[in-house]
């Protein structure tokens, strides 16, 4: 990876830590305040949980980036080893589609939202902006789909299951060994 991907890739990574350190200060806040001073704010219940969401999406589409999203394996082990590849390939087409149909109904979701001018009761924030997170992170989520899928494409080594990496690095020191 070059260093303008690299910068590239730690955007949501960079968020993610900015919103966990604003979610821990005004929930410290919170806590101090009814526990010291008998004092409770809602607006800071309300924020956290927002941040808390959006923290998960942010999260989401940093773990596609390093191929480390949430799959189910146990179903890939079904397959011969042969096919394997392609269905990894497949499921990220899959889950594109997803992100593409999530983000456009999500979005017609909010224009409603927005239109209809529905209010956070907490902080006074629109629900519309707030839960602009959904089509925003999917949307972002197909991108990085995208670029994982030409990855893995143009490097097939890291489509293989641990056990297949681990018996290929194997091979490969016995390789070594035999030639020297």
């Amino acid at each position: 990876m070059n260093k303008r991907d690299k910068w590239y890739n730690e955007i949501e990574s960079t968020v993610c830590v900015i919103i966990m350190l604003f979610m821990l200060i005004i929930l410290s806040y919170q806590v101090g305040a009814r526990y010291i001073f008998g004092n409770s704010y809602a607006w800071i219940d309300e924020l956290s949980r927002y941040s808390l969401i959006w923290f998960a999406y942010l999260a989401a589409c940093y773990a596609i980036i390093h191929n480390a999203h949430i799959k189910i394996d146990l179903l890939l082990k079904v397959w011969p080893k042969a096919i394997r590849k392609k269905i990894k390939l497949f499921s990220n087409v899959v889950f594109f589609v997803y992100c593409v149909v999530v983000a456009y109904y999500s979005f017609l979701w909010i224009q409603g939202v927005a239109s209809a001018g529905t209010i956070s009761m907490g902080t006074g924030m629109s629900v519309a902006k707030v839960s602009a997170i959904i089509p925003i992170s999917h949307l972002l989520m197909a991108i990085r789909l995208i670029q994982l899928e030409i990855r893995l494409i143009r490097n097939p080594e890291l489509l293989l299951d641990i056990d297949e990496a681990e018996a290929a690095l194997e091979q490969s020191r016995v390789k070594e060994v035999c030639e020297q």
